[in-house]
């Protein structure tokens, strides 16, 4: 064998033992001395399809991409690694500049081997099939995250709680259709909503996921005193600041949303301990919604717990009128509903005028129209019943099922009071932020059942007694 020919082989050896230890990688060829935490994400991301990292600040994540990053170039052929990130300025100075650092200090084995442009780096032998570069990803453009195919095809979107979940489920998440692809999601965990946390939290998707969590003491240089003193700097162990940048876990709520997350999640909590009291009559909400794709959602709620939901997809007013007919009949007397509340604006006043037809107890809530009570507070009907929904779960003593769709419809919205008046986020926005872009079915038809107050037929009806329908008007 010549010398070219041991060469050549030695080298395959190294990248045989690089391929199988990133950790060994990363000090022989750059010198650095990986912590327990990143090497537990390599090792994640060499072995694993699916990785979602979230941590704090100070314990080196962007300095672990970076690495893995460089990993995938040196140790792969025919390799296309795309780093996404909500900005350009967040990707120039936190993982394009740590890559850029790292090869600065990279083996001279292997720093001649490659090209570091602004945007882009490329294996000189391969630039077309052996590259990584950074995109900015944005809901309005989400073609930017499109058409990436390869045969190695390595997708890290950096800051991922930034990113709008339309680019997730509208793009990056078709990587995965290639056979050896990897999609790698990192961030501060800095929202309670949107594709990054329910990759966490979502009992749909969540298990799909390796997940990785790192603290600020799992930086190698962690000092208790210094720790102490950042703690204070962020507002004490109980602020929103000091979970997200020391303990990287999830806020309890986002920041200005309508409806506090921690009391979402203590109402999921009481769910099985709760009780509705006898004298107070179901309620039945229905928000209707055409042959598009969101979808008419009914919610039954007995005073203090929410039920159930029922969903019919594709109806037509009269075809969903007949549905929720149906529905009624088949219910035991005992458990039908005092009043049936129904979003009558647009094609939802069909729906009611056809239920009110069938003879059912109905009240037709007007969203858009004047607030029905405290009228100097609201801007809307719909601003009036979000709230007071708001104020029935802040009561902690509700229980709702455990209903991801309804959670995170629950825990997106915002609202304003600048005009004097409690003004609900604008459905669009909340759609735009919704995981799929839908809308906020759930969440409005258990709103609805709030349109009649309980203390105006708690003590007309007894729950013991068989209701009767008459005099519904006095319910509005």
């Amino acid at each position: 064998m010549s010398n070219n020919d041991q060469e050549i082989q030695s080298l395959r050896n190294l990248i045989d033992l690089y391929h199988g230890d990133i950790a060994v990688f990363a000090e022989q060829v750059f010198g650095s001395i990986l912590t327990p935490k990143q090497i537990e994400f390599c090792e994640a991301f060499r072995t694993k399809r699916t990785i979602a990292f979230r941590g704090g600040v100070g314990f080196g994540k962007t300095h672990a991409e970076a690495i893995v990053t460089w990993w995938s170039l040196i140790t792969h052929d025919q390799v296309q690694i795309s780093i996404f990130g909500p900005s350009e300025p967040q990707l120039k100075g936190g993982i394009y500049k740590e890559l850029q650092l790292l090869y600065g200090r990279m083996h001279p084995s292997f720093k001649d081997a490659f090209d570091v442009a602004a945007t882009r780096i490329s294996r000189k032998t391969n630039p077309s099939s052996c590259f990584a570069e950074y995109r900015l990803a944005s809901g309005d453009r989400p073609d930017n995250a499109r058409g990436i195919h390869a045969t190695n095809n390595f997708v890290l979107v950096d800051e991922a709680s930034g990113i709008d979940d339309e680019v997730f489920t509208g793009a990056l998440l078709n990587v995965l259709t290639d056979p050896n692809a990897k999609l790698v999601l990192v961030s501060n965990p800095s929202k309670a909503s949107g594709f990054f946390w329910r990759c966490f939290n979502d009992p749909d998707i969540s298990d799909q996921w390796t997940h990785v969590h790192g603290q600020m003491n799992d930086s190698p240089h962690f000092n208790p005193k210094t720790f102490e003193q950042l703690s204070k700097n962020y507002g004490g162990v109980t602020s929103r600041q000091y979970r997200v940048m020391v303990l990287g876990e999830f806020p309890l709520s986002d920041v200005d949303g309508l409806i506090a997350r921690e009391f979402i999640d203590a109402a999921v909590a009481n769910y099985d301990e709760v009780e509705p009291s006898p004298t107070v009559p179901v309620v039945w909400g229905l928000d209707p919604a055409g042959a598009g794709k969101d979808a008419s959602v009914l919610c039954v709620r007995h005073d203090n717990k929410l039920l159930e939901f029922h969903e019919w997809r594709g109806l037509e007013p009269t075809a969903l009128s007949y549905k929720v007919r149906d529905l009624f009949e088949k219910t035991p007397k005992a458990l039908r509903p005092a009043i049936i509340s129904v979003d009558a604006t647009g094609l939802g006043n069909g729906v009611a005028s056809n239920l009110k037809d069938f003879g059912l107890p109905v009240h037709s809530a007007i969203f858009a129209g004047t607030p029905t009570r405290n009228p100097e507070r609201y801007s809307r009907v719909r601003d009036q019943l979000w709230w007071e929904m708001r104020e029935w779960i802040h009561s902690e003593n509700v229980g709702i099922p455990n209903h991801q769709k309804l959670i995170e419809e629950l825990a997106v919205p915002t609202y304003d009071d600048n005009s004097g008046k409690i003004k609900l986020e604008d459905k669009k926005s909340i759609k735009k932020r919704l995981t799929g872009g839908r809308s906020p079915d759930y969440a409005d038809a258990l709103a609805i059942t709030f349109a009649v107050s309980k203390t105006r037929y708690a003590s007309k009806y007894g729950w013991s007694k068989p209701i009767r329908y008459d005099h519904l008007q006095s319910f509005e």
